[in-house]
């Protein structure tokens, strides 16, 4: 049977229309901004006990933001970042990071809610079950985070280490920046096969690791991201607009699209699954 790509098109439209991924994309948004600076601080507390370094690991984590934050938004993340990391000592941040982690976890919680809207199923988990499935979720997708900042600050020793039993040494910045940038992609399709896979409730649960939904929400993030931080950079008047609070209306209105893909790739899937029970019945073969 040939897929039918206009079709395919047709119904993701559709429903996403149905659905009303706009307004659950808001919704998921609002509570994203909640999560972000607990699960910034839950990196940043994690990787400074886990490898050190903290201050350069600091770096290199605003250095992966800067590329897709709109800078506006990024000045706000890190001075509120340096004002929390500052006033707090030692133990009560690694007190703090597992509160902000239960906290970043009602990002992932929310997203549960709109995913299971978007692929028709009915949360039939106990309350504690599909919590501990957020927070664990949150937990896997910033050891993805750290990986991808540790590699890119510690790619050159940690590539040497692993060629040097075969008497190699690296010293390309071509290879070394091609290395990171597997990684990072390897951390992105992994962790929205954590979002895709296991945050719905999906029966039975089957687990997939690249899904059409999950390339297309990277390549559309990428996408928005871009095109968000020329836009700014071309038309920003929400600072003549809304004055000091400019760079938390741009945070949320960047967060607002980051939860948009997440959504888009949940229908992507949703309907690509359709299409693959319509194929594979009897009367279409």
């Amino acid at each position: 049977m040939k897929f039918d790509y206009k079709k395919f098109v047709k119904e993701i439209y559709e429903k996403a229309i149905a659905e009303d991924i706009t307004t659950n994309a808001a919704q998921v948004a609002f509570y994203f901004i909640f999560a972000l600076f607990p699960l910034l601080l839950f990196l940043l507390s994690m990787i400074g006990l886990v490898l050190g370094a903290a201050e350069n690991i600091r770096q290199e984590l605003f250095g992966y933001l800067q590329e897709v934050i709109p800078g506006s938004a990024l000045s706000l993340i890190r001075d509120t970042l340096d004002e929390v990391t500052t006033s707090g000592s030692g133990g009560k941040l690694t007190f703090g990071a597992l509160i902000a982690l239960w906290s970043a976890s009602a990002g992932i919680d929310n997203i549960r809610i709109a995913l299971n809207d978007v692929y028709d199923l009915t949360e039939t988990r106990p309350w504690w079950k599909y919590k501990l499935t957020s927070v664990l979720v949150t937990l896997g997708i910033a050891l993805m985070i750290s990986l991808a900042l540790g590699i890119g600050f510690y790619g050159p020793q940690f590539l040497n280490l692993l060629l040097s039993p075969a008497g190699l040494a690296v010293d390309s910045a071509l290879l070394l920046n091609l290395f990171s940038f597997a990684v990072m992609a390897v951390s992105l399709i992994t962790s929205f096969a954590l979002i895709y896979s296991v945050v719905p409730n999906h029966s039975p649960f089957t687990w997939r690791w690249i899904t059409p939904g999950a390339i297309s929400a990277i390549v559309l993030w990428i996408l928005f991201s871009a095109g968000f931080r020329v836009y700014l950079h071309f038309f920003d008047s929400y600072s003549k607009t809304y004055g000091s609070v400019g760079a938390i209306i741009v945070l949320l209105l960047w967060l607002y699209l980051t939860a948009l893909v997440i959504l888009v790739g949940g229908v992507v899937n949703a309907v690509g699954e359709k299409f693959g029970q319509e194929s594979s019945s009897p009367k279409n073969k």
